[in-house]
């Protein structure tokens, strides 16, 4: 420590004071006078061991706020991950057998992951896709066979929904 540093008594650390002297005569004091807390105005020689550098004191206070920051972080991230929906393929299949455009939605993700699937139905896939896209609705057989496709292929459509793909 030298003159004019900033340090906090260790016992009481609200007393702040400013380092005015060093003692020469017996090493390891040094003369402190007290600019805040329970100490305020009053001066004394201190033993180097009863004081803590300012600094000292200020950089474990980061640390401790970038601790605290970090864990808010970890929370925030469980929160958001647990509030993302998992689909299972149970919920994927029942949606395909009551929900029309579900088995249309199947068809445009098939279409879009056509490696995912065998290469025998790709180029149906492909085909109603285009029939969808053109702003027609699948009906008939068409729509059986599409629905038939999406509960063959309905990992892929899983996979997809919960973002793997």
């Amino acid at each position: 420590m030298k003159v004019g540093d900033l340090v906090y008594l260790v016992r009481d650390v609200s007393s702040i004071g400013i380092v005015i002297g060093i003692n020469e005569v017996f090493q390891g004091f040094t003369c402190v006078k007290f600019i805040s807390g329970n100490e305020l105005n009053k001066t004394y020689e201190v033993n180097n061991c009863e004081i803590i550098a300012a600094d000292d004191v200020i950089y474990e206070a980061e640390q401790e706020e970038i601790k605290e920051e970090a864990a808010i972080v970890a929370v925030a991230e469980k929160v958001v991950q647990k509030s993302v929906k998992k689909w299972s393929k149970i919920e994927v299949v029942a949606m395909l057998k009551e929900k029309p455009n579900a088995v249309e939605r199947g068809v445009l993700c098939l279409n879009k992951h056509s490696d995912k699937i065998p290469e025998k139905s790709r180029s149906y896939v492909a085909y109603w896709a285009q029939y969808i896209i053109g702003g027609k609705k699948l009906s008939g057989a068409h729509f059986q066979n599409a629905r038939r496709t999406c509960f063959f292929n309905a990992k892929v459509l899983v996979d997809a929904a919960n973002g793997v793909l």
